[in-house]
């Protein structure tokens, strides 16, 4: 419930932000901020704090430092594919790519607890309903930050140009 309620105003600022005309200005923003978001999740919770707790149960020992890169790149593809069959939609594009983004969690949470993400200490509690409701609503807020940080980024890029050409 808590996350409709953090969700619902994110999406709603999204909607009213965000034009189709500037949503279509942002896809190479939003594969970037996909990437530096999915990088830092899985960076600090996935190969640092929950390495032990959680992830060494679904992913091999090596693969450890590689989830930032991987998760990084799988979702900065996801976004781009996201913008594009979101730009096809009439009307709230910015609000399409992020529920978009949400149902990307069934797939990542099926395949975690296929491989034993509910097995965890940690997590022996969660029932997979809740595991994958939850999941929706905690991805359709890392792709409202994307779109955040896309906006950011695009905001900055003048001042963040170091020289210029001539």
């Amino acid at each position: 419930m808590i996350a409709v309620l953090i969700d619902v105003p994110l999406l709603i600022i999204v909607a009213r932000w965000v034009s189709s005309e500037l949503f279509s200005q942002l896809k190479w923003y939003l594969v970037g901020a996909a990437f530096i978001i999915y990088a830092a999740i899985w960076g600090t919770f996935g190969s640092y704090l929950y390495w032990d707790a959680v992830y060494k149960a679904i992913f091999p020992i090596w693969f450890r430092w590689w989830l930032p890169l991987v998760y990084g790149l799988l979702f900065g593809v996801l976004a781009l594919a996201s913008w594009r069959v979101s730009s096809l939609v009439v009307r709230w594009q910015a609000i399409w790519f992020c529920l978009l983004g949400g149902m990307f969690s069934l797939v990542g949470h099926s395949i975690g607890m296929s491989r034993g993400l509910l097995r965890v200490p940690l997590l022996a509690e969660v029932s997979p309903a809740s595991a994958l409701v939850f999941g929706v609503f905690e991805f359709i807020f890392y792709w409202c930050a994307i779109i955040g940080l896309s906006l950011t980024i695009r905001w900055l890029r003048p001042w963040l140009k170091l020289t210029e050409r001539k």
